[in-house]
C-alpha cells in the first residue's frame, strides 16, 4: 500500500471555497439568459452604415461632389435678366443746342435714352468662352406722347480658341473631375477597409470564444480528475498528492479560463467599437466556416491587385489630372482668338423711320512676350509633378508585389498548419485516453494523466488559434489585391 502524505488543511480549505464559488458562477451562467448571437453578415451590414470611419469618409466625398458641381456651374452657361424705368429730362436754366459742352453733358447724364419715359429690358446668356445679349428699349418723348422710339440690340462673343482642345474652362471641369473620382476611391476603400477590420475583430473573436469553451471544458474534466482522486483516496487507492496534483491541474484550468474569458470582452468591445456599436453591447458571435484554399496563381493575384489596389487607382487619376494641368500651363503661352459681332436696330414710330447697324470682328489676346522664363518654369514644374506620380506608381506596384506574395505564402502556411493542429489534436486525444486507461489498471500515475490532459487542452487551444490565424490569412490576401 502506498504511503499516504500529509495534505495541508488550511490549502484544503481555500480550495474548497474556489472550487465552490466556480461552480456557483457556472451556475448562475447557466441560469442567465443566452446572448444575442450576431453573425459576420450582420457585424459587417451595421458598420456599414455606423462605423464612424465611414461616416467621416462619407462626409469628404459629400464634399467633394459638392465641390465638383460648383466648378461645372462656375465654367458652364448662365442666363439672367434684367430690367430697367428711369426718366430722362434736361436740367433748367440750360440748353438743348448740339454744342461740345452739351453733347458732353448730356451723354454723362444721360442713360441712352430720349428725354421722356424709357423701359429696358434684357437677358444675358454667359459663359467662360461665351457671351450673348439681348437688350430692347423703348421711349416715350417728354411733351409728345405720341412721339415714341423702340430699339433693339444684339452682342455676342465666343472664343474660339485659347491654346486648350476645348477651352480652359473645359479642363478645370476636368480636373475637378478627377478630383471627385479620386474621392470615390478614397472612399471604396475605407468601405473596404472598415469590412476588413470587422471581419479581423469578428474573426479575432471567434477565435478566443472557441479558445473559452476549450477552457471551460478543461475545467469540467479537471474537476472530474479531483472527483475521481478524491474517491480513490477514500478507498485507500490513491495519495494525498494525486489529490494535490488534480487540485493544481485545476486551479491552472480555472485560471487559463479566467484570462480566457478576459480576452473575449475585450475583443467584444473592439469588434463593437469597430462596428459602431455601444462597447457595452453583450453578444457572441457564429461560427465562420473555414474557406477553402484560393485556388489562385500568384500573376492572377498580382494582376487582381494592380487592378483594384486604391493607392494604384487614385496615382491613375492623380497622373491623368497632372497630365490636364500639364497642358493647362502649356496654353497660358499660346494666343486666344475670338469672334465677336453686334446688331442694333432702331424704330422711329411717329416718324415711321427705321435703322440698322452691326459690327463683326475678330480679337486676339497675344501670351506675354517678356516674362522672365515665369511660363517655362510653371510648364517644367507641371511636368516634374507627373514624373513624381509615375515614380510613386513603380514604387507602389513593387509594394504591392512583394506583399501579395507575401499574403499567398502566409495563406498556405496558415493552412498547413491549420492541417498540423487538427492532427495534434488527434494525437493528443488519443495519448490522454491511452494514459487514463493505463491509470486506470495502475500502469500510469496520476501525473502522466494529467500531463496527458495538459497536452490535450494545448493542443486544443492551438487548433482554434490556428483556424483563426488562417481566416486572418485569407482575409489579408483579399486585402494585399484589393478585394
Amino acid at each position: 500500500m502506498r504511503k499516504h502524505l500529509p495534505f495541508p488543511s488550511l490549502f484544503t480549505v481555500a480550495f474548497a471555497i474556489l472550487f465552490l464559488s466556480t461552480r456557483a458562477a457556472h451556475a448562475e451562467e447557466a441560469a442567465a439568459a443566452p446572448r444575442e448571437i450576431v453573425t459576420l453578415d450582420q457585424s459587417v451590414a451595421a458598420a456599414q452604415t455606423a462605423a464612424p470611419g465611414l461616416k467621416l469618409a462619407t462626409i469628404t466625398l459629400d464634399s467633394s461632389r459638392a465641390l465638383l458641381a460648383q466648378t461645372q456651374a462656375k465654367n458652364g452657361l448662365s442666363l439672367g435678366g434684367s430690367g430697367d424705368y428711369f426718366h430722362q429730362g434736361d436740367l433748367p436754366g440750360t440748353g438743348t443746342s448740339p454744342t461740345t459742352a452739351a453733347s458732353a453733358a448730356t451723354a454723362a447724364a444721360s442713360r441712352s435714352g430720349v428725354n421722356g419715359e424709357n423701359v429696358q429690358g434684357g437677358l444675358t446668356l454667359s459663359g467662360p468662352a461665351t457671351s450673348l445679349g439681348v437688350t430692347v428699349q423703348h421711349s416715350i418723348q417728354e411733351g409728345s406722347p405720341g412721339d415714341q422710339v423702340s430699339s433693339a440690340s444684339l452682342t455676342g462673343s465666343q472664343t474660339v480658341y485659347d491654346g486648350y482642345p476645348g477651352g480652359r474652362s473645359a479642363a478645370t471641369v476636368q480636373q475637378a473631375d478627377y478630383a471627385y473620382r479620386a474621392a470615390q476611391v478614397t472612399y471604396d476603400a475605407t468601405l473596404k477597409s472598415v469590412v476588413s477590420q470587422v471581419k479581423q475583430a469578428y474573426y479575432t473573436l471567434l477565435g478566443d470564444q472557441n479558445t473559452v469553451l476549450v477552457r471551460d471544458a478543461a475545467v469540467a474534466q479537471a474537476q472530474e480528475t479531483l472527483a475521481q482522486m478524491q474517491g480513490l483516496l477514500a478507498a485507500q487507492r490513491a495519495t494525498t498528492l494525486d489529490v494535490l496534483q488534480a487540485q493544481v491541474t485545476l486551479t491552472q484550468a480555472q485560471l487559463d479560463l479566467r484570462t480566457a474569458q478576459n480576452t473575449v470582452e475585450v475583443d467584444r468591445k473592439t469588434l463593437s467599437a469597430t462596428v459602431g456599436w455601444p462597447i457595452e453591447k453583450e453578444y457572441t458571435v457564429a461560427d465562420s466556416p473555414v474557406p477553402d484554399m484560393p485556388a489562385l496563381q500568384p500573376q492572377d493575384a498580382l494582376a487582381a491587385a494592380y487592378k483594384n489596389r486604391p493607392e494604384l487607382r487614385t496615382l491613375e487619376l492623380n497622373i491623368a489630372a497632372a497630365n490636364v494641368a500639364l497642358a493647362l500651363q502649356k496654353s497660358q503661352g499660346s494666343v486666344a482668338v475670338s469672334v465677336n459681332a453686334s446688331l442694333g436696330i432702331g424704330q422711329d414710330w411717329t416718324a415711321n423711320v427705321n435703322s440698322g447697324v452691326f459690327a463683326a470682328g475678330v480679337s486676339i489676346a497675344l501670351p506675354p512676350i517678356l516674362d522672365g522664363g515665369l511660363q517655362n518654369a510653371q510648364v517644367r514644374q507641371a511636368a516634374d509633378q507627373i514624373g513624381s506620380y509615375q515614380v510613386q506608381q513603380d514604387q507602389q506596384k513593387q509594394n504591392i508585389t512583394i506583399a501579395v506574395q507575401n499574403a499567398i505564402f502566409g495563406v498556405r502556411d496558415a493552412r498547413d498548419r491549420l492541417d498540423l493542429s487538427g492532427q495534434n489534436v488527434q494525437q493528443a486525444q488519443g495519448v490522454y485516453d491511452l494514459q487514463k486507461a493505463k491509470r486506470a489498471v495502475g500502469l500510469e500515475t496520476t501525473l502522466d494523466v494529467l500531463t496527458a490532459f495538459s497536452t490535450l487542452v494545448t493542443a486544443q487551444v492551438g487548433l482554434q488559434q490556428a483556424k483563426s490565424t488562417y481566416l486572418l490569412a485569407v482575409l489579408n490576401l483579399n486585402n494585399a489585391m484589393g478585394l
